[in-house]
């Protein structure tokens, strides 16, 4: 039977595993400190991996210099950023107390401006109280006026019943009475209608009115008997005690129009006091209004600065997390650093890979032959 054929092609040599040193973190914080020049980042970047190998107790002058150094900067880094912590907890709590502060202001504000309030309410009452009392006396005030206007219409009646009655008698009775009218006896008719309208207007039988103008009528020879005279003495009567009357009802208005002018002056005065005084206390509640509303103003400016600083809050505390997260973050490093520096970081290697043979696997004892 034939040797199975075998391939001549040889297998590629395994790779190494990539190995990461445990100083790795501090080479890399070496690199990115920029405040030493570059020279000397890399060499010490060079420097500490050979330090770190040699047992503490063990360790050259130079490499303690070289780990003192390292670890300065490690403590300046540290110290910056614990620095930013506190800085920012500062900051944070300087936005506290004034926030607290704030708080305080608000409340002292909004009391001060509810307090007004509540003045401006009370003022409020008061001024409407006023203003009604006001209307009131304007009220009786326009019901003296209209009471002495009806008593000014009363008197001007009766004085123009009084000119236009004597005019009556003057110019129309007396003349006919005494037969000394000149006129066609048209007009005169018709002036004797109007004094039988007088006449029954003032009360007079209808009979006598008509008594009065036949007689009127007459010539002067047959007024001279009884019926006509006893006519005219009638009506003469009516017309003097109409006369008579009409004198004491505008005599009697004296008094009256004394009463209507002393009530209205009464009351006028009563509106002018009721106004000033509502003026007073409106003025007062304007006042009030004003304080009030600027006291409300502060209020919200208080307010709104409040609002504010309580926005910074969560900001600045974020802040304080984020230099909180980034120091945590850092100091992984300095503790591996004090870790790595108590003992070597010397490691046995480690034996590379058995290369397989082109051919397959082989007994133990022809590996060992051949070799």
């Amino acid at each position: 039977m034939a040797p199975k054929r075998t391939s001549g092609a040889t297998a590629p040599p395994a790779k190494k595993a990539k190995t990461v040193t445990p100083e790795a973190p501090i080479l890399n914080f070496i690199g990115k400190c920029d405040d030493i020049p570059k020279p000397c980042r890399e060499l010490l970047q060079a420097s500490v991996p050979f330090c770190l190998e040699v047992v503490e107790s063990d360790r050259h002058k130079f490499q303690v210099e070289v780990l003192d150094r390292v670890a300065k900067l490690l403590a300046g880094v540290e110290s910056t950023k614990r620095a930013t912590v506190a800085e920012g907890e500062g900051a944070l709590a300087v936005l506290n107390a004034e926030k607290d502060k704030a708080e305080a202001d608000v409340t002292e504000k909004e009391t001060a401006a509810t307090a007004k309030e509540g003045e401006c309410k009370e003022k409020e009452k008061i001024v409407d109280a006023a203003r009604e009392v006001f209307h009131g006396a304007q009220s009786v005030l326009k019901g003296a006026q209209k009471e002495e206007g009806e008593f000014n219409k009363k008197k001007a009646g009766l004085i123009a019943e009084k000119d236009s009655f004597d005019k009556l008698m003057t110019e129309v009775f007396e003349p006919l009475r005494d037969n000394t009218h000149k006129g066609d006896w048209r007009k005169r008719n018709k002036l004797i209608a109007d004094l039988q309208k007088k006449l029954s207007d003032l009360g007079a039988q209808e009979s006598l009115s008509d008594a009065l103008g036949t007689t009127l009528k007459m010539t002067a020879e047959k007024r001279e008997g009884t019926f006509a005279k006893a006519t005219m003495e009638f009506a003469q009567e009516y017309f003097n005690k109409h006369k008579v009357k009409v004198a004491q009802d505008i005599s009697a208005l004296d008094g009256e129009e004394a009463g209507h002018k002393a009530a209205v002056a009464k009351e006028e005065a009563t509106v002018a006091e009721k106004k000033a005084a509502l003026d007073v206390v409106e003025k007062e509640w304007d006042a009030i209004q004003d304080i009030w509303l600027a006291l409300d103003k502060t209020r919200a400016e208080a307010a709104k600065s409040q609002k504010q600083i309580e926005n910074q809050i969560p900001r600045a505390q974020k802040t304080i997390d984020k230099a909180n997260e980034a120091l945590d973050k850092f100091m992984e490093v300095p503790t591996l650093f004090a870790r790595l520096k108590e003992k070597s970081t010397a490691a046995a290697e480690e034996p590379e890979p058995e290369e397989e043979n082109a051919e397959g696997d082989k007994p133990d004892e022809a590996m060992q032959a051949e070799a």
